[in-house]
């Protein structure tokens, strides 16, 4: 050591560590070191610090875009809410990288942009026995608590995986609606409301999988994923509407997958899926409306079969093809029952069972070409066939990135990409259920359409670091459920519509910042122009733009080696959605992250939003529409402890595909 600092030069360069690199069109992302001082100990919570990704707990955007998350390769089967719940089950000891595909191609058998968080692979553990346990707790006015363990067993070519997650605990709210309704006969009606909503209950996570490695590229797979959860809801209501109801539902999920990957790069994968999430409701409300009393009962039963081909292989150094065919069968078993317990002024809906099938054939053919170290080409299309009772047609998906590295710290990456988003199984169903006392009515719509997007962007990159992304997208046939005030009766109805497109554009920037170290920092800002219009929105069409800034900043602080402070923020200017008007928000997170027993031990502790003003209140005022929403916000203080013997390195798992499952 002496002799090294008596040689050292009078003048040093001190190099900054890269961020992202690029590999066959893919930007890779250093992700451990970019959270290494971050308050982070799951992996949803570490995709949140890619640079880039911006949105709210419930909808992470990268370039004002929803994205999907795959691991090591595979498509990950996750609606919004369960996508949060199971990628914080995976802790941050399993990752290796991340890869952001702005355009994905077709053998990744999602669309648009993708982000592939790849883990640590079976040669990557050593034998024996490992594993990790998480002890967290959060209050945000009330508490939760969460509890996971994981761990692993490898010896030699076979290694077995295990993972329960349990989370409980008790969830309150409030809710301040204000609708100033008109009806045919010209009267107005002013209806306030104040919801308050108490919930209880409890989840599981669990999984246990197998794995076989033959030889190099031989590997069979198998693997078991589960899900129990209970809820049980408590609702009162006062001010212009009376009622009290009682809500409990149960959510069952059962996966099996099988993969076997050949030698000759061919794969082959088996997925089954039964999903089951029986609730009961009893309502008693006094309103404006009348007077509702019942009992409902509802079920949701799905089926699903999903089997697939794919074929992978290298012609050249340079050029790579890829082929496959996917087939996925879906079953939907769903009803409905009401029951009168008293007084029924208005009519109950009727009951109703449904069964719905759905079929969806796609073939794909892609290839990657590296033309050389500097400039690199992907391109795919697909042919999908789409049908159930109300549609049937074919979809041709093209898709292509083109990347040129002018130097070792540059990137371009041009890009386009086609994809259609299907809606939940239940929203296609003529069901009807009740909110507010009964003024709200949830309705299904059987003839709402899939969507169809088109995404086109530029990214460049410099110094491997700082990012320029600009985008456009368009989305035909855009849903999304909104609210409207009926005029030949006193109910608001919320249901999912088919617009005519929304239209995006925009430009996304990303600076990374240090200051000696003491201080790393990243700030991202990104401006985006919103256009959505609808031609047959009720009685009020609509054709509304808008300009909002979103601006992130996060830093994190040194204190001392394995003591790291962490303080984020960020605001958003006034936004739209159909014919909501968005207000501004904004939030300031601080946390603590402190790694002693040679890093075998980790504790947060952190507090989110401490000025409560995260929560957006929506309002409506328009042509003869007008209401307010305010909904209770309150910060969140939180604290978890992480322990791992034996070297703990756990390996990849897929998830299920619950994206359009019905959700509470």
């Amino acid at each position: 050591m002496d002799s090294v600092i008596h040689s050292l030069p009078e003048v040093m360069v001190k190099g900054s560590h890269p961020l992202v690199k690029v590999e066959r069109g893919k930007l890779v992302y250093d992700l451990p070191h970019i959270i290494e001082k971050r308050d982070v100990d799951n992996i949803y919570d570490a995709i949140k610090e890619i640079p880039g990704v911006t949105g709210t707990e419930e909808k992470l955007l990268i370039a004002g875009s929803t994205f999907t998350v795959i691991i090591n390769g595979k498509k990950l089967s996750l609606n919004d809410e369960q996508i949060n719940a199971l990628l914080k089950t995976i802790p941050i000891s399993r990752l290796k990288n991340a890869e952001v595909i702005l355009n994905a191609p077709a053998k990744y058998q999602v669309r648009g942009t993708v982000v592939n968080i790849n883990l640590k692979s079976s040669d990557e553990v050593q034998n024996g026995l490992q594993g990790e346990f998480t002890l967290a707790m959060n209050n945000q006015h009330h508490t939760m608590y969460g509890e996971r363990g994981n761990i692993l067993y490898h010896r030699g070519k076979f290694s077995l995986d295990a993972m329960l997650f349990h989370e409980h605990g008790d969830q309150y709210s409030i809710t301040n609606v204000n609708s100033h309704h008109t009806l045919n006969d010209g009267t107005i009606h002013d209806i306030k409301t104040k919801l308050v909503k108490h919930t209880n209950g409890h989840s599981y996570i669990y999984r246990l999988g197998m794995d076989y490695d033959f030889a190099d590229n031989h590997k069979l797979s198998l693997a078991y994923n589960g899900q129990y959860a209970t809820a049980h809801s408590q609702q009162d209501i006062s001010q212009s509407v009376q009622s009290n109801s009682r809500y409990r539902s149960q959510d069952f999920l059962h996966n099996l997958e099988l993969d076997y990957d050949l030698p000759i790069g061919l794969k082959v994968s088996v997925d089954y899926t039964h999903y089951h999430t029986p609730d009961t409701e009893v309502l008693t409300s006094v309103s404006p409306v009348g007077e509702i009393n019942f009992l409902s009962t509802g079920k949701q039963n799905l089926n699903l079969w999903k089997f697939a081909l794919a074929e992978d292989q290298s012609v050249s150094d340079k050029v790579n093809i890829n082929y496959g065919i996917i087939y996925s069968n879906t079953i939907d078993r769903s009803g409905q029952t009401f029951r009168p317990t008293g007084n029924n002024t208005s009519e109950l809906p009727e009951n109703s069972n449904y069964k719905r099938c759905e079929d969806i054939v796609n073939i794909y053919v892609g290839t990657d070409v590296n033309f050389s170290q500097r400039l690199m080409f992907s391109a795919s299309i697909a042919e999908e066939y789409y049908h159930n009772v109300a549609w049937h047609n074919w979809n041709f998906y093209p898709n292509f990135t083109l990347t040129y590295v002018p130097s070792n710290s540059s990137i371009f990456q041009l890009g386009f990409s086609c994809e259609k988003q299907f809606p939940e199984y239940w929203s296609l169903q003529n069901f009807t259920s009740y909110s507010n006392g009964g003024y709200s009515e949830i309705v299904g719509n059987p003839q709402l359409k899939p969507s169809n997007e088109y995404t086109g962007t530029l990214a460049y990159i410099i110094h491997n670091k700082y990012q320029l992304v600009a985008f456009y997208n368009q989305t035909n046939d855009y849903f999304v459920q909104t609210p409207y005030q009926r005029h030949d009766r006193l109910v608001v109805q919320y249901k999912y519509l088919n617009f005519n497109y929304q239209r995006k554009a925009g430009l996304q920037a990303v600076i990374p910042f240090n200051v000696g170290s003491v201080l790393d920092g990243k700030v991202s800002v990104i401006g985006t122009w919103l256009n959505e219009r609808c031609d047959h929105y009720y009685d009020v069409p609509f054709n509304r733009h808008n300009m909002n800034i979103t601006t992130d900043l996060t830093n994190t602080f040194t204190l001392t080696k394995g003591l790291y402070f962490n303080l984020d923020g960020y605001i958003r200017t006034k936004a739209i959605q159909a014919i909501y008007d968005l207000p501004a928000s904004g939030s300031v997170n601080v946390g603590l992250k402190y790694q002693f027993l040679k890093k075998r031990a980790t504790l947060h502790i952190f507090c989110n939003d401490i000025f409560q003003t995260a929560v957006i209140n929506p309002r409506i005022h328009y042509k003869n529409q007008n209401m307010k929403m305010n909904f209770s916000c309150y910060r969140t203080f939180g604290v978890s402890f992480i322990y791992n013997f034996g070297g703990y390195k756990t390996k990849e798992h897929d998830d299920v595909d619950t994206s359009r499952f019905k959700k509470d």
